[in-house]
């Protein structure tokens, strides 16, 4: 199945002063969620790949946040929204779009519809900054996650390694394709490139 769908569109974001984010990019797969796109088929979907539903229906979300100890996902079922990854309440981010290479904003605006599934590693900051009234997802967690611990980013990273926490975290399935989808692939380079370097010292946001 992973020949059938590309990979999906790759955005890696900095550590900010507040926000860890990760080496590993976040993943955004376009418009492959199967049809009809309920509730129902949606969850059926990406929970047979080994993820699992949390809370409601969502709407959107504007509070700037990130999850230090779970990987999370997103599966939109209707509308649009765009969004702000990667900074946190204090950071100062007029954000960039994708095209804007050349931006030294930090922070990233990316535009989730109707079918598209995006994938945030622990640690990445995201928040909505506009939607449709009939803006809709699912929120999922890895399979065996966790109780999430939501921190947003109101003070500063002042410890040795901002990303010793997030990067604690498993490698999850792909929520798309399963066990043998590009996540793995996509994230396991990053992964050994941290664990690489010498000396790590967890810590949490407070």
């Amino acid at each position: 199945m992973a020949l059938n769908i590309p990979q999906p569109e790759q955005y890696t974001l900095p550590s900010t002063a507040h926000v860890p984010n990760s080496p590993m990019p976040v993943l955004v797969y376009r418009n492959v969620l199967p049809m009809p796109r309920t509730m129902e088929v949606t969850q059926e979907f990406i929970e047979s790949h080994g993820w699992s539903r949390q809370g409601i229906v969502w709407p959107a979300i504007y509070t700037r946040h990130f999850h230090p100890n779970v990987h999370e996902c997103y599966a939109i079922l209707s509308g649009h929204s765009e969004v702000l990854m990667g900074v946190g309440k204090l950071d100062n981010a007029n954000g960039h779009k994708p095209e804007d290479h050349d931006s030294e904003e930090i922070g990233l605006f990316l535009t989730l519809r109707e079918g598209d599934v995006i994938v945030h590693p622990a640690g990445t900051g995201h928040a909505k900054i506009s939607d449709e009234r009939d803006y809709r997802y699912l929120s999922f967690f890895p399979s065996g996650s966790p109780r999430w611990v939501s921190c947003n980013g109101d003070t500063e990273l002042d410890r040795d390694d901002p990303l010793a926490e997030t990067m604690a975290v498993p490698t999850p399935p792909d929520p798309v394709l399963g066990n043998y989808g590009h996540l793995n692939a996509l994230w396991s380079g990053p992964r050994r490139a941290y664990f690489s370097k010498a000396g790590s010292k967890a810590g949490k946001c407070s």
